[in-house]
């Protein structure tokens, strides 16, 4: 098989019998690579688990494309999207997607019933949507990981977020104290800080709106 559980011996160490549950430990409840993930990667990790215990060679292996997409009820693309972003739960015998019929690196059409579906390529889902322009933007650089989901999530506009980083840069609570107080970059996204109001930039408005940083902008 070319994909199964990474340290599967973890979740079921029996060698003469297979029990119909695998082992949970709490370790998880500290690991922020599982907290990380979003709730439908989640939750077929845990699918994952439990069908690599069906593995007759106790390897933890993992079925191919086709029958895991049945088991889990989802589609191919939903399948290969979990799994790239559970690569720290899985170990791969080549570079390759368990399915062939799925590329990264062009879209893939695929016939099925007479129905054409058109599958977005990961390839293309981290293609630049702003995000690398944010961060070289923004003051504070850690967690970035993190800052990245948060982006991918709100969509914000690249220019009205450029220009309050530039605008907030220069005020009193971000300069104070060498920055000590600039928020981390995925709570600055997650809280929409882009839409915060400044007191210089309120006062500015007031007597000269059309010199506002965000003027045409929005």
């Amino acid at each position: 098989m070319s994909v199964r559980i990474k340290n599967f011996s973890k979740f079921q160490h029996f060698k003469d019998r297979s029990p119909p549950w695998v082992k949970l430990y709490r370790d998880i409840l500290d690991d922020p690579d599982w907290h990380e993930l979003e709730g439908e990667s989640a939750k077929i990790l845990v699918a994952l688990w439990l069908i690599a215990s069906e593995d007759p060679e106790k390897a933890g292996s993992l079925p191919d494309a086709r029958k895991l997409c049945f088991r889990l009820r989802v589609q191919e693309s939903v399948l290969n999207k979990a799994l790239s972003r559970l690569s720290h739960w899985l170990e791969r015998d080549d570079i390759e997607l368990i399915s062939d019929r799925y590329q990264l690196d062009a879209p893939e059409e695929r016939r099925d019933r007479g129905e054409t579906d058109t599958c977005s390529p990961s390839a293309s889902e981290s293609a630049d949507d702003g995000f690398a322009s944010f961060w070289g933007q923004y003051p504070k650089k850690v967690a970035k990981p993190a800052a990245e989901k948060a982006w991918k999530k709100a969509r914000p506009d690249l220019d009205i977020v450029l220009k309050a980083i530039a605008a907030q840069a220069s005020s009193d609570a971000w300069r104070k104290d060498s920055g000590q107080f600039i928020p981390n970059p995925a709570t600055w996204i997650n809280q929409r800080r882009w839409e915060d109001e400044l007191p210089q930039l309120a006062a500015q408005q007031a007597t000269d709106p059309g010199n506002s940083v965000f003027a045409g902008a929005i």
